[in-house]
């Protein structure tokens, strides 16, 4: 090879060389798994009814969940598909924490009074 054919080349490495550190795409970090914060609800009933509060919960599949729960009569909260209880007390917080790791719609409902709660809608990912 001639002199002009190995300058011809050298200077062509080196193009290549310099085209790739320009445009190589960034170093991705590892990515770190989000926590998710919890969402909270409060529900106040009274007489066997509710108050105030939801009366339905959307959260994604995954989300920590944490109910909260004031009353003015002695009852049972029951949330279907997760068979989750609480006793409610009154004039005492209660609560139901937990994972929506379940997707679906599952409702939520007063034993003693026989009532409906409040529906909780787990959408998948």
């Amino acid at each position: 090879m001639n002199k002009s054919t190995v300058s011809i080349l050298l200077l062509g490495v080196l193009l290549l060389g310099g085209l790739f550190l320009v445009m190589r795409p960034a170093p991705q970090s590892a990515a770190k798994p989000t926590e998710l914060q919890t969402r909270q609800f409060e529900f106040n009933v009274i007489d066997g009814q509710l108050a105030e509060g939801p009366v339905v919960v959307a959260v994604t599949e995954g989300t920590p969940v944490t109910f909260r729960f004031f009353t003015n009569k002695k009852d049972e909260v029951h949330l279907h598909g997760y068979d989750l209880s609480a006793d409610l007390k009154p004039d005492e917080a209660s609560q139901i924490s937990f994972v929506a790791d379940k997707s679906g719609r599952f409702e939520m409902e007063l034993h003693k009074s026989h009532s409906k709660l409040s529906v909780l809608e787990v959408r998948p990912h």
